[in-house]
């Protein structure tokens, strides 16, 4: 019967440290909102495997997480280009360079080829058809082509 007195006797204790739990956690919800979110930042990232890239940026768009490009984004890097204009900003640093897809085999270079094109804003598929279109050479957009389409960061709007 002692055990049970003790059990009861913590029940007190134990609804104040709920109580606590939940007002701080009601506190924390409520802030979290208002404080700033760390941006990612780009700074020469020469890309890598589209499944990789389309993933993280598909987190990112979930998470509205801004992206910061102070450097070369180049190749799968690009696909940060399709979060939402919002999302992104640019410094006088940023360049963007686009190419063909290669190193799996002609057909799946293809369609990652169509994947990448159909995930770009308009604003993007114009520039690269405007130059050439996709192709086994590097086209690099420079900083001041891009601030055409997405705000410089730290410049209120």
């Amino acid at each position: 019967m002692s055990e049970v007195t003790n059990m009861h006797a913590d029940l007190p204790r134990a609804r104040v440290k709920r109580r606590l739990i939940a007002k701080a956690l009601a506190f924390l919800a409520a802030a979290l909102p208002t404080l700033p979110a760390d941006a990612e930042t780009v700074q020469e990232n020469p890309g890598g495997q589209i499944v990789i890239f389309a993933l993280h940026v598909a987190e990112l768009r979930a998470a509205n997480e801004p992206v910061e490009f102070d450097g070369a984004c180049d190749s799968a890097c690009t696909l940060y280009l399709s979060l939402p204009a919002e999302q992104l900003c640019i410094t006088p640093r940023a360049s963007f360079g686009f190419h063909l897809p290669y190193g799996v085999g002609a057909h799946e270079n293809a369609i990652a080829a169509q994947y990448l094109i159909s995930q770009y804003p308009d604003w993007v598929r114009l520039w690269i058809e405007e130059h050439g279109g996709l192709s086994h050479t590097i086209v690099r957009m420079e900083a001041a082509e891009a601030a055409k389409h997405l705000p410089l960061c730290g410049v209120l709007a």
